[in-house]
């Protein structure tokens, strides 16, 4: 296969793969829409939320002390976010 083949087909594949992945994303109805705002607030809140608890800890028992606290803290709040992304994800799928 020469080279000029070699690309066309390359090219073919990449639009083919484009159209196919473009055709199967569906739009999110607006409950859905907000649904995910309203989960996304909620992360926010909850993220502020552990923030705080951090810094109310550091203050009180020093930055050593409440290291696994705040580790903890975050791999929530990745929980959190991830969850969400993964339900909207699902629904513009649906």
């Amino acid at each position: 296969m020469n080279k000029t083949m070699k690309n066309t087909l390359m090219i073919a594949t990449l639009t083919f793969a484009f159209a196919v992945a473009h055709t199967a994303q569906a739009e999110e109805t607006m409950a859905e829409k907000a649904k995910h705002a309203g989960n996304k607030a909620v992360d926010a809140t909850k993220e502020a939320g552990r923030d705080l608890s951090d810094k109310v800890c550091e203050t009180i028992n020093g930055k050593v002390e409440c290291v696994a606290k705040k580790v903890k803290h975050k791999a929530e709040t990745l929980k959190d976010k991830t969850s969400t992304k993964v339900e909207q994800v699902k629904d513009k799928v649906d």
